[in-house]
């Protein structure tokens, strides 16, 4: 009897010890891809991407320079 109660109870600490492992390593995995740390991630484009460069009518206003004339 008091071996399967012993018994009984590393069953419950090992279930436990495994459901923390698969919780902390699934808040790792996680985290690192929201911070886009895995290696299977495609690293992100490294060219400026400028939102509105084609669009007409959101180009830069024109710089008229004043030339003085003296007259």
């Amino acid at each position: 009897m008091r071996q399967a109660l012993s018994r009984r109870w590393v069953q419950v600490v090992l279930v436990a010890v495994a459901l923390c492992v698969l919780v902390v390593g699934g808040l790792g995995v996680y985290l690192l891809g929201v911070a886009g740390e895995l290696p299977w991630q495609v690293d992100p484009t490294r060219i400026p991407i400028t939102p509105f460069a084609d669009t007409p009518g959101f180009d830069p206003p024109e710089v008229i320079m004043a030339t003085p004339t003296g007259s």
